[in-house]
């Protein structure tokens, strides 16, 4: 099983133009049982498989564990460790 390879990502205005990174979690029912929790400003969310997402380079990744209640944060990411194409 992979582990926290949901991410959650959430817009709070009216017109659901601007994506906010979240998190990543377990699976899309904890990602949004965290939202309906910490986010209850949200007004559109998207979960999706982090393969099928194209987070900025420069965003940090949080696993969020809701049965630990703890937070990983990570530096950085590269798309091609998810694709396992990395050269070197």
């Amino acid at each position: 099983m992979i582990e926290f390879a949901f991410v959650l990502v959430i817009s709070t205005s009216s017109t659901v133009d601007k994506w906010e990174y979240q998190g990543n979690f377990e699976s899309c029912e904890i990602a949004h049982l965290w939202m309906s929790l910490h986010r209850p400003d949200a007004k559109a969310s998207k979960c999706l498989l982090q393969e099928y997402i194209n987070l900025p380079e420069e965003t940090l990744i949080k696993s969020i564990d809701m049965k630990t209640g703890t937070t990983r944060y990570y530096d950085s990411h590269h798309s091609c460790k998810l694709k396992r194409n990395c050269n070197g």
